[in-house]
This record gives structure tokens, sequence and C-alpha cells, in this order.
């Protein structure tokens, strides 16, 4: 005879996730990109769902800035996750055909203070648990596109309860 499992506790965690928004790849839509992930997570504390919005500015800029995301008919895609209780993980796909990859750059000293660009990794770097990339298809020759991600860290008793597994966002 064999038992079956004990059925999950009404507090056992469940992922979330909200649905993708796509964005066209230009810059003037990094305030869409921020205002989109502040109203997404306004049941959030202010000073998470501002970390996410300027990190998703800044991964979104680079996508644009340095992939086919920017050509005609470029886009972005801006998706978020609570990953775990106290995760929520922030992804930026972007157009791919390029062989740069993100990277913080290899300034020292005072270069930091004085650079006009180039420190918005660095920025998300600072406010985020991790961030990576990973290829949206691997393929040998081609960059496809890359999912660029960042966590943030969240207190799960500021996390809204009674979420819905999806969040449609329109």
């Amino acid at each position: 005879m064999s038992a079956l499992p004990a059925a999950p506790s009404p507090s056992a965690f469940s992922p979330v996730r909200w649905e993708p928004r796509i964005y066209p790849g230009s810059l003037d839509q990094a305030s869409r990109v921020r205002t989109d992930v502040r109203r997404d997570l306004a049941a959030f504390p202010d000073s998470v769902a501002a970390d996410v919005a300027l990190a998703a500015s800044e991964l979104f800029a680079n996508a644009v800035e340095y992939t086919a995301s920017s050509g005609e008919n470029g886009e972005a895609v801006r998706a978020l996750r609570l990953s775990a209780p106290d995760r929520l993980r922030l992804e930026v796909t972007d157009g791919g055909f390029t062989e740069a990859r993100p990277a913080i750059p290899a300034l020292t000293g005072t270069d930091w203070f004085t650079a006009e660009r180039h420190r918005g990794l660095l920025m998300v770097s600072a406010i985020a648990l991790d961030w990576g990339y990973f290829p949206v298809y691997e393929h040998p020759s081609l960059n496809l596109g890359l999912v660029v991600w960042a966590e943030f860290g969240l207190d799960p008793a500021q996390v809204p309860s009674g979420l819905d597994r999806f969040i449609h966002t329109r």
C-alpha cells in the first residue's frame, strides 16, 4: 500500500509570473518601461518597485543601444517573476544580432566619476542581488537574442498576499 503525499499547506509558496510586456526598440520607451514596472509592482514596497524600475530601464536601454532591438520593427521584452518567497526576477530580452555581450566596463579610479556613459550595469549590479544573461537560443555563430536578468531580494513578509500565479498586465 502506498501513501499519497500530503496536500500542500495553504501558506506554501507558488511562483508568480507577470504577463511579459513588449516594447518598440526605441530609447524614448524607457520611461514607459519604468512606469509599467511601477504599476505592475504597485502592491510591493516602493523601494523594491523603484529599484526594479531603474534596473528595467537600464537593461532596456542596453537592449536598444547594443542589439537589433533598435532596428526596423525591433523590440525588447520585459518579464517579471516572483521565483521564490524572497526573490523577484526581472528579465529583458533583446533582439540579438550583435557580438556584444553585457559587461561592466573595466574603468578604474576616478574614471567612474567622470564617465558619461556605460555605468548602467554597474548600477544594476549595485541594487540587485545578482545579474547575468543567457542566450534565447544557443547557436554556434549567431546571437539570436539574449535574456539579461537581475534578481532582487524581498522580505517575504512584504510580498502582497493573494497574488495570482499569472498576472495580466494590460
